[in-house]
């Protein structure tokens, strides 16, 4: 590390010290902040006069050689404090602490920071305040973390009551935005075609719910959204456990402290879904590695020997099914015409329910270019006619969300009805 680092981090250990010994109980540093480039050098969490915890000091960190006039950062801390909503807002250099005011005009030689007014115990209940938190954590495990260091513990605000749904809305926020940034995308998928497909299971969410490639868990997660929404409205299934299984361990460690806050029964394991010993399933929902071949051969349901990841994805699914259980799997679009996998998907057709093939457009696959479909499969039920959709790449965003035309034509399609609880 150069001179100038060890200077800046021994800047910053003060500065957090000092906001400590104030009274701020959560003090973060290199705060990453979703949907933005933003990553103030520290940030503080203290309870307002509702007693409800907000973001209440950003502070930008400069060395004396780095900068001439500390008036220069102004425009940077307001660009933060508009974003986090914080109340006091300092740029500290070489340990002088400088307060801004409130129009961010002018600044104030302090000789600190300005202790909380109403304490440094509160609640939180809005997702925003948790979501800062969460992002720098999950930034720090994508980034830092060893393979061999599989132990995750979720941060905590300390001093702070944070609710289970204002935990998980902003776990599922900070997830999003981490995956979509980072190389990590490839564990990960978008948060709405996670939520198309938990909504495509229709009326089969039930029982046991199985990933064999789940990654970090998007899949399984926007299965615990729908748990979570019909149990709150009292509805939908009560019965309802999610497995995963994830080859690298350390996409396992995080998805497992995540599951943590699911609200639904989660199970996570380290493993190869081909080798592994895996439970039957009421339900499947998953997104098989891209591009792959399987290093041994794989014999499908039809007596074909193949090492086509997809077709032996797919093959894998049918077989972890119960009887009138549903699998809907996004694969590559050239699933549906590689010649071959025809032989292969006549016998899908001839055999089971292939009940819809929705086209996703390129971009909608994070870290991939790779334009996609949504296969679903019920098991079991007799073949019949296969609902056909491609999302237009211009609005595909609306024709595949939760109220979306062709997400409502599909689940209509699927199940005959389209007010099923989401």
């Amino acid at each position: 590390m150069s001179s100038a680092g060890r200077e800046y981090d021994a800047i910053v250990k003060r500065a957090v010290e000092q906001l400590r010994h104030a009274g701020f109980l959560s003090v973060e540093h290199q705060v990453r902040i979703a949907g933005t480039h933003s990553r103030p050098d520290i940030v503080a969490w203290a309870a307002n006069q509702d007693g409800k915890v907000v973001p209440w000091v950003v502070i930008e960190i400069k060395s004396g050689s780095s900068i001439s006039k500390p008036e220069f950062v102004l425009p940077q801390v307001a660009q933060y404090a508009d974003t986090l909503g914080t109340v006091d807002n300092y740029i500290v250099i070489d340990d002088k602490w400088f307060k801004a005011d409130r129009s961010f005009r002018r600044l104030e030689l302090v000789s600190g920071p300005t202790p909380p007014p109403f304490g440094s115990h509160g609640d939180v209940d809005d997702p925003t305040v948790v979501e800062p938190l969460l992002t720098n954590w999950l930034a720090s495990l994508t980034r830092e973390m060893a393979p061999s260091e599989v132990s995750v513990s979720l941060p905590t605000l300390d001093g702070f009551s944070v609710s289970n749904e204002a935990y998980w809305r902003a776990a599922m926020r900070a997830l999003a935005d981490t995956t979509s940034r980072s190389g990590f995308a490839h564990h990960s998928s978008s948060p709405l075609i996670a939520s198309l497909v938990a909504r495509l299971l229709g009326n089969r969410l039930e029982g046991l719910v199985l990933d064999p490639f789940a990654g970090v868990g998007s899949f399984l997660w926007a299965v615990a959204d729908r748990v979570r929404e019909a149990m709150r409205r009292g509805e939908g299934p009560a019965d309802v456990r999610l497995v995963g299984v994830e080859l690298e361990e350390r996409t396992v460690a995080i998805a497992r402290a995540i599951g943590e806050m699911a609200g639904v029964p989660t199970e996570m394991v380290a493993g190869d879904a081909f080798r592994v010993e895996l439970p039957v399933a009421s339900a499947i929902v998953t997104a098989p590695p891209l591009g792959m071949r399987l290093s041994q051969p794989y014999e499908l349901l039809n007596g074909r020997v193949t090492t086509d990841m997809d077709l032996a994805a797919v093959d894998l699914s049918i077989r972890q099914l119960e009887d009138g259980g549903r699998a809907v799997i996004l694969l590559p679009r050239s699933f549906v015409y590689r010649a071959s996998g025809q032989e292969y998907r006549d016998y899908l057709a001839n055999e089971f329910r292939v009940g819809a093939l929705i086209g996703t457009p390129r971009g909608a696959v994070p870290g991939t270019s790779v334009a996609g479909v949504v296969l679903v499969i019920d098991k079991r039920d007799a073949p019949g006619e296969t609902f056909v959709g491609q999302a237009a790449d211009d609005d595909w965003q609306v024709q595949l969300g939760v109220q979306g035309a062709l997400t409502k034509a599909a689940v209509d399609h699927l199940d005959g009805f389209s007010e099923a609880w989401s």
